[in-house]
């Protein structure tokens, strides 16, 4: 047993080492940028990762066809023409000459022995980047899907004038006048609510005056009488 939880403790720790030396070789690649922007402590860091692009004689040999329909297209169109129905790709060669449906993996026709294009699947690449935005302890990634609008202009705008600071600190200029902007508001509502809380409350005590006037008479006309 005890053999065993040794075991254990020594693979987790070698997991551990082996996470802590993958995070340190992404952090050798990536380029990191220190800003301070007003109060606002700022860490940007940027990612490059090549992508290869498929080869243009992809789409000549896979065909596209619609799931609804299900017409064959040799290009991919937006939608369907007859039914208006979005295309899906299908993962078999569709031979250019007699226009059987082969294997991915078959070099020749398996009914005319017609030959396929040879295809160059690494051809091109295209970079990539990947932004990390750390603002005082707080991560906005620019392939976050729910970013909102000023932060995926923010991305935009860091792209293209190269990662420098002018692009942050107009993001941070505004986004510290918005925060003014609503602490402005708030004051305003907190007045208004004194000012209804003080008139209601001079309302409640004319009411308890009044009623205690009227206790007063009432007693008074009961017991003279």
């Amino acid at each position: 047993m005890k053999r065993r939880r040794h075991l254990l403790k020594l693979a987790y720790a070698k997991k551990r080492i082996k996470e802590k030396r993958l995070a340190r070789n992404q952090e050798e690649k990536a380029n990191v940028y220190s800003y301070k922007c007003g109060n606002r402590n700022i860490k940007l860091t940027v990612q490059k990762t090549e992508v290869i692009k498929p080869s243009e004689l992809l789409s000549q040999v896979f065909y596209y066809q619609c799931v609804f329909c299900g017409k064959d297209f040799d290009t991919q169109t937006q939608a369907c023409p007859d039914c208006q129905k979005p295309l899906t790709r299908v993962n078999l060669k569709k031979c250019p000459q007699c226009g059987a449906k082969n294997n991915p993996l078959k070099q020749n026709c398996w009914i005319c022995n017609a030959a396929f294009p040879k295809l160059e699947l690494a051809t091109e690449k295209e970079t990539q980047l990947f932004l990390t935005l750390n603002v005082d302890g707080v991560f906005y990634r620019n392939t976050d899907p729910s970013l909102s609008l000023s932060l995926k202009k923010l991305f935009e705008d860091l792209i293209t004038a190269g990662f420098s600071k002018e692009p942050l600190e107009a993001w941070v200029k505004a986004q510290e006048g918005a925060l003014e902007y609503k602490k402005e508001s708030l004051r305003e509502e907190c007045k208004i609510l004194a000012q209804e809380s003080k008139q209601s409350n001079l309302v409640y005590i004319i009411l308890a005056v009044l009623s205690i006037g009227i206790i007063f008479l009432l007693f008074k006309v009961f017991w003279s009488g």
